[in-house]
């Protein structure tokens, strides 16, 4: 009895800890020892053996550490962290203990890289460049010190070479932009910098994002969407040949973060940590688990009232429906119920229009995971059509026509759609040239006439000022009705169809029933 009695718990107890261990998809900022690797999952940083498994949290500050590495040996671990209300660096055991405070400017220092002796660390900072917009590198005793500037005339991310003559480094972080494939004036390239003679030599210039270098011994890891894929890979240049080749050849996720420790590079992809073996380029999956009690997930009230935004109006006016956290939520003027009409955690609605006759919701969802539009019938049994299927890109606010029977708005590519409401078939009847100002594309003006068969809207010329375009329905025909000698936008019909009124510098008043 005795003995079951003890199995029983045993097992109670596995099934509890089994229960609380979950994957540790979202983890952040990667480092590989000789044993070990660390991360940050949750805002701390955990550490677990280099071949996987349960990890051990280190750190269980309020605050967020980030850029953890280990020392050459293993045994320590510094990191930035915000500890006295400023981000600085910190050095602490790997096993864990009291963090010791190595920097104190009143400027944000982001650790780098340990150098290859382990008696000190790199790190960048904008404190003496003048302004926040770029950094430049630092090195300081691990035992605390003043620090010393390098020459390197500004950095964000670096690597030594083994004998820490060299440095290989990126001046910008341009692979962490929220947009991908770009290609611009800001796209990083890989430098390589010689410590003892000043020069610098760039062994990635390209149009192409190539940032996070890793020196290996006689190559330079780093990732980059140079291949034709545009997929954030990893890719590798060897000092000695000067060729560069590609690593992996991933095209479902890019590589998000990667850092090198030994002989060894540690890398995330798609929620998944990677361990490459800088001997042969193999790699593997490694299951990283965390321990958490899932507090976070417990169903909540939540105030939203301080981030309500993108609000329509019933055609009476008797209730408004305002997006709120990614929900819809139907409110009275003065008393009533109020209702949640979306009711999706897992997915983000926005830009809610009120169609004229009050008996239709249009509105952009992700729900499917790409944004669309949505159709919502407000009385009866309320029920959802999906209207469009573009499947990418990013549409603004929805504009009814006075009928109810079409809808018009601006995506991200400043093309402007017109679209039936009930075969959900669209066309594009306009575009914008520039950048659109006035506060953004949410703030895109376009104006129904009362009798829907004609269209206002403004364009962007090659002058760079503003015109006034009407678009005739009937005859699928844009007209431009302003000379943009001037900047003009924001096109309102009036009630009765026979005036458009806009802004200009000129005041100006078109008599539309004259055309």
């Amino acid at each position: 009895m005795k003995s079951t009695i003890l199995t029983l718990s045993f097992c109670l107890s596995i099934l509890i800890q089994v229960s609380g261990q979950i994957n540790a998809r979202l983890m952040r900022f990667l480092d590989v020892s000789d044993t070990q690797i660390c991360f940050v999952y949750g805002g701390d940083i955990w550490v677990m053996p280099k071949e996987g498994g349960q990890a051990v949290q280190v750190t269980h500050s309020p605050g967020e550490e980030s850029y953890p590495r280990f020392s050459p040996d293993g045994k320590s671990i510094a990191y930035t962290a915000a500890y006295d209300g400023n981000l600085d660096v910190y050095v602490m055991p790997s096993t864990g203990g009291v963090p010791a405070r190595l920097t104190y400017s009143s400027f944000s220092d982001r650790m780098i890289e340990w150098h290859p002796d382990g008696n000190s660390l790199l790190f960048a900072s904008a404190r003496e460049s003048g302004m926040s917009r770029y950094r430049q590198f630092y090195e300081i005793p691990v035992t605390g010190g003043y620090p010393k500037k390098l020459k390197v005339p500004y950095g964000e991310l670096a690597s030594y070479s083994a004998d820490g003559k060299h440095l290989a480094y990126i001046t910008k972080i341009t692979e962490n932009y929220p947009f991908k494939r770009y290609r611009g004036g800001l796209a990083s390239d890989i430098i390589l910098y010689d410590l003892e003679n000043n020069t610098a030599e760039n062994i990635t210039e390209n149009r192409a994002t190539d940032g996070k270098p890793a020196w290996v011994g006689d190559n330079v890891y780093f990732v980059s969407d140079q291949d034709k894929e545009m997929r954030m890979n990893l890719w590798k240049y060897n000092t000695k040949t000067k060729a560069t080749s590609q690593v992996t050849f991933f095209k479902d996720f890019d590589i998000s973060y990667m850092s090198a420790g030994g002989k060894e590079i540690v890398f995330e992809k798609g929620g998944n940590l990677y361990l490459l073996d800088t001997s042969n380029d193999e790699f593997k999956p490694v299951e990283a688990n965390v321990i958490s009690d899932l507090s976070v997930e417990m169903p909540r009230s939540v105030s939203v009232g301080s981030r309500v935004n993108n609000m329509t109006p019933s055609p009476k006016g008797e209730r408004i429906i305002f997006e709120a956290r990614g929900e819809l939520f139907d409110v009275p003027k003065k008393e009533g119920y109020v209702e949640n009409l979306s009711q999706s955690s897992g997915s983000f609605e926005r830009n809610p229009s009120w169609s004229p006759d009050g008996k239709t919701l249009a509105y952009w969802s992700d729900v499917s995971g790409e944004f669309e539009v949505y159709l919502k019938e407000m009385t009866g049994d309320r029920k959802t059509r999906k209207l469009t299927d573009r499947k990418k890109g990013f549409g603004y606010n929805l504009h009814w026509s006075p009928d109810g029977k079409k809808l018009a708005f601006i995506d991200e590519t400043n093309q402007i759609f017109m679209m039936d409401v009930a075969s959900g078939a669209s066309k594009v009847i306009g575009s914008y040239r520039w950048n659109y100002g006035h506060g953004g594309r949410f703030y895109y003006d376009i104006s129904w006439s009362p009798d829907a068969k004609w269209i206002a809207y403004t364009k962007g010329m090659e002058n760079s000022n503003d015109a006034i375009f009407l678009y005739e329905v009937d005859k699928d025909t844009s007209y431009q009705v302003t000379s943009s000698f001037f900047s003009d936008n924001s096109p309102v019909f009036s009630e009765d169809g026979k005036y458009l009124f806009f802004q200009t510098v000129r005041n100006f008043l078109a008599n539309f029933s004259s055309m």
